[in-house]
């Protein structure tokens, strides 16, 4: 792989928690930063020079929460809360082909790299049930396309019905064999999955793709699938990555399960560790946060999302103020409808505005910046990524000056964060490849993926038919369900 000099771009360089942007030239060796030198320094003639004085080098953005299976759903559900949203994204993802999760797959790895994304962590839910081949095509996908990521396949083992606080009436009479109450894979068998999953794939193409273990929830789990998902993560040393309490029906069906909640509960059962993603984590008890931050677990932050379904307010600046560690998520583009992490963080630095008076616990850009850069890449694991330094993958993307989030030039870190949509990217490089030029992907046919997704939705439309009426049955037994709740979006962490 050919080196490469970037001479004299404007670089975000973080340093002590904060940017600050220098006029530095890029050296590229293999898949490394190899040096930062100062600007108009004689570049080494082994590497391909590049004139970037009108670029900005930022830090290759890290997604921390993805669905790769839902980019084939995206858009095809209205304005619903997460328990009626589900049924539509969940028939969509019933019994796909290898091929439909492979361009599934590159549909998200696409639009995130077009927009600055470099890693991902992927939270690949199969149906009807976990699958060693139709991993190996979420896999492959990844590896194709180019992008870092960190695939954590889905284990749950309780049926649908038992996941919701339902009284006995909300179900009466109705046949829900085909989806509601479909019995899962035993928690062994899922297990044994994700095992030869992970050594097939952890670490491979080049270290690029790895494997963690992703729960669905706390409260779709038996104990014994929780508590072997830990011993799998503390064996592999890899992240246990869980949605936990994204809405207030998780909220109540926790407290029925567990008396004092989730969070209580899964410290109760070691679950809570520093490789312990926790996402959404909007519905915390009082105590849960300084719970998350002793056992030094992280947070997942998806505000694009929650505000999609309605989910409440994820109390961020309280979590931060404990020392709790962040990432940002776009969760999946069928609740979010978009994979763009520029987008995330511009929420993410101005959603908590809107509860808080005072301006000096607002987050801002530089600290939106610093969750979507070093901050995940710290939640995730990737030790080498999220920073502009020595020593660091080459994972950059570099931002055109002359286009309108730029011009004019005042500060580079908020017009990033607040301006631009991926519309100034001029080329992004993930392990020191280009993977992005000229707007487009160099490692992907993006119009023949694009096509045969069209041609799998058309198809599906018509194919899909029986799955959605599967688990449309649950549809008037969730909503009586939910008439027994303050389900608004108010709320949220230990503002019931």
């Amino acid at each position: 792989m050919p080196g490469y000099w970037f001479d004299s771009a404007l670089c975000l360089i973080e340093e002590t928690g904060r940017f600050h942007a220098e006029q530095r030239s890029i050296e590229i060796d293999d898949a490394l930063i190899a040096a930062m030198h100062p600007a108009g320094s004689r570049p080494s003639q082994d590497r391909e020079f590049v004139d970037a004085r009108d670029l900005i080098a930022v830090p290759g953005l890290v997604n921390c929460h993805s669905h790769s299976p839902d980019n084939l759903v995206r858009s095809t559900t209205g304005d619903l809360p997460l328990e009626l949203w589900s049924l539509t994204s969940s028939a969509g993802r019933e019994k796909r082909s290898l091929r439909e999760i492979y361009i599934s797959t590159m549909l998200g790895a696409i639009e995130m790299m077009r927009t600055g994304t470099t890693a991902v962590l992927d939270h690949v839910r199969i149906s009807p049930d976990i699958d060693g081949e139709a991993l190996d095509a979420v896999a492959s996908a990844w590896r194709d396309s180019g992008m870092r990521a960190v695939i954590a396949p889905v284990v749950s083992d309780r049926s649908v019905v038992e996941t919701m606080p339902f009284e006995e009436d909300d179900l009466a009479g109705l046949d829900l064999s085909a989806y509601g109450t479909r019995t899962p894979l035993p928690a062994r068998k899922q297990m044994a999955i994700a095992e030869a999953f992970f050594h097939r794939w952890h670490d491979a193409a080049h270290g690029r793709i790895r494997v963690a273990i992703g729960p669905s929830g706390p409260q779709r789990c038996s104990d014994d699938l929780l508590t072997a998902a830990a011993d799998f993560s503390r064996r592999h040393d890899t992240l246990l990555h869980t949605h936990v309490l994204e809405t207030r029906l998780q909220r109540e069906i926790g407290l029925k399960l567990y008396g004092g909640g989730m969070i209580a509960h899964l410290d109760d059962l070691s679950l809570l560790t520093p490789r312990t993603n926790l996402v959404h984590s909007i519905w915390l008890e009082p105590d849960d946060a300084d719970r998350i931050a002793a056992a030094d677990a992280t947070v997942i932050h998806n505000p694009v999302s929650n505000a999609r379904l309605g989910s409440g307010y994820c109390s961020l600046p309280d979590l931060i103020g404990k020392g709790i560690r962040i990432g940002l998520g776009t969760d999946s583009a069928c609740c979010n409808d978009s994979a763009n992490l520029l987008e995330t963080m511009k929420w993410a630095a101005l959603v908590h505005r809107l509860r808080l008076d005072d301006e000096t616990a607002w987050l801002g850009p530089e600290s939106a910046l610093r969750l979507g850069t070093s901050g995940g890449a710290n939640v995730l694991g990737l030790k080498t990524t999220g920073r502009l330094e020595a020593g660091c993958a080459a994972d950059i993307t570099f931002f055109k000056r002359k286009a309108p989030a730029f011009s004019p030039l005042h500060d580079p870190v908020r017009q990033l964060v607040l301006s631009e949509s991926g519309a100034a990217i001029d080329r992004v490089m993930i392990a020191g490849r280009v993977v992005v030029s000229n707007g487009r992907s160099t490692e992907i046919d993006e119009t023949a993926i694009w096509d045969e997704a069209q041609a799998i939705a058309d198809r599906r439309r018509i194919d899909g038919k029986a799955a959605q009426a599967a688990t449309h049955a649950l549809e008037g037994p969730i909503r009586k369900m939910r008439s027994r709740f303050n389900t608004g979006w108010a709320g949220g962490c230990s503002c019931h």
